[in-house]
């Protein structure tokens, strides 16, 4: 289609691992409230590993996280499960722990760094919603949304495991410039949906 827009960002990548997680036996009888809760074990974990510099365990807790994410949104919505509660549980432990996981960078980078992440972070998440208060859409476009932060994190800490904690000096500059870019096109995208409606 003509207006179609191809988002840059790994969050449509969901419904390829939907396709395989469909399969697991009994899954049409969970919770997705619970699974949503859940996740919050997992996100916590990671950062209390990136703190300790323990990136093994860092890349399958964030492995878990991500797959949890994707999880309760394939039950509520492929077996008819939505409700209101369950779209804010669906966001509370990702915007909880995605802060508890940057802020968790502070002895590998210092606290410059830490704050610039910490912020750039809230505002990526803020401004993918803000658009509803207009009745726009949630906003998911950019090299740095909350499935690519945490692909990008679990990938580094492969590295972290053979390069060390420098990784990350590098990395989470990186991620801030992702941020940035994230910031800016969604905002871009929400004035412009905006602005269209009527």
């Amino acid at each position: 289609m003509k207006n179609e827009k191809i988002d840059i960002g790994l969050y449509q990548a969901k419904y390829f691992l939907r396709d395989i997680l469909v399969k697991i036996p009994g899954i049409s009888k969970l919770s997705p409230n619970l699974i949503s809760l859940l996740a919050i074990i997992p996100g916590i974990a990671a950062a209390y590993f990136i703190f300790k510099s323990m990136w093994l365990a860092t890349f399958l807790a964030i492995a878990l996280r991500m797959t949890l994410n994707t999880l309760d949104g394939l039950i509520a919505e492929g077996f008819h499960k939505t409700s209101r509660l369950g779209a804010y549980l669906n966001k509370l432990p990702g915007e909880i722990t995605d802060i508890l996981i940057v802020i968790a960078f502070q002895p590998h980078v210092g606290w410059i760094w830490t704050i610039t992440i910490v912020t750039l972070t809230s505002w990526v998440q803020m401004l993918g919603l803000l658009g509803l208060v207009a009745g726009g859409k949630t906003q998911a476009v950019g090299p740095c949304g909350q499935t690519d932060r945490l692909a990008i994190i679990g990938i580094s800490s492969i590295f972290a495991i053979y390069q060390g904690n420098q990784v990350w000096l590098t990395m989470v500059p990186i991620i801030c410039a992702g941020c940035a870019v994230t910031i800016s096109l969604r905002v871009y995208r929400s004035i412009k949906e905006i602005k269209e409606l009527k």
